[in-house]
């Protein structure tokens, strides 16, 4: 028996044929195809691509050249620009604390004003009936 229909190399073929028809049928770009069978499969996205790609090479199929391994080299530029928004950030987070700190010493002193004026009602409303011991 052929390699393609059963045995090793089968879970490749069946992968390609599901990204092609998802490509075509749905419009999906691979690396969306891949996610979503990968969401079928419970296998990783990358191990999907890997074998879509394997025997996409084996049936001679024109791909792009791979391009080189590792991760793409951020510039300073980049950083800079990173660096800058996550102090924004944290500068607007920081007034937002502020805020919440007066608010919360504003409110604080709200219930003990509250506290006094039920005092003085309670106080007003139920006099103490000491006279008639």
């Amino acid at each position: 028996m052929d390699d393609e229909t059963t045995g090793r190399g089968r879970i490749g073929h069946e992968i390609f044929e599901q990204v092609e028809q998802l490509v075509s049928s749905e419009g999906l770009s691979r690396t969306q195809a891949f996610q979503r069978i990968s969401e079928q499969t419970g296998r990783r996205a990358g191990t999907v691509a890997a074998n879509y790609y394997r025997v996409a090479r084996q049936r001679g199929a024109t791909l792009q050249p791979r391009s080189g391994r590792g991760r793409a080299r951020t510039s300073a530029s980049q950083l800079q620009a990173a660096i800058t928004k996550v102090q924004n950030a944290l500068g607007e987070l920081n007034e937002l604390v502020q805020r919440q700190d007066e608010e919360i010493t504003q409110l604080r002193r709200d219930v003990e004003d509250y506290q006094r004026r039920r005092a003085l009602v309670s106080k007003t409303m139920c006099p103490r009936r000491s006279s008639r011991l």
